[in-house]
């Protein structure tokens, strides 16, 4: 049996061939690999904001509690020890004319 020997031009067309071929194969590792990784980053950051919403949902609860006109003014009164004033007290400001 004779065996062929291979010429040089055919080595580095097999040569290119299994690079080109490696490369592919690599880039759509590398391409899954990331697809995969971004979708969990996505799932990850959805988590995030679901937690973000509910704690601002939170916080405005919070916020219309502390503000709530009759909560504001028990503790004015207690607290502060403010009173309503009197008439005799109030003053009206006069509106400036503009001439």
């Amino acid at each position: 049996m004779i065996r062929r020997k291979w010429t040089v031009r055919e080595i580095a067309l097999g040569v290119a061939f299994l690079a080109a071929l490696m490369g592919i194969l690599t880039f759509y590792v590398w391409y899954q690999t990331e697809s995969v990784r971004l979708g969990m980053e996505i799932a990850r950051r959805r988590g995030d904001i679901l937690a973000l919403k509910e704690e601002i949902q939170k916080l405005q609860i919070r916020k219309t509690f502390l503000l709530a006109p009759e909560r504001v003014e028990k503790i004015a009164r207690e607290e502060l020890g403010l009173v309503d004033p009197k008439p005799e007290e109030i003053i009206y400001g006069r509106r400036a004319v503009s001439h």
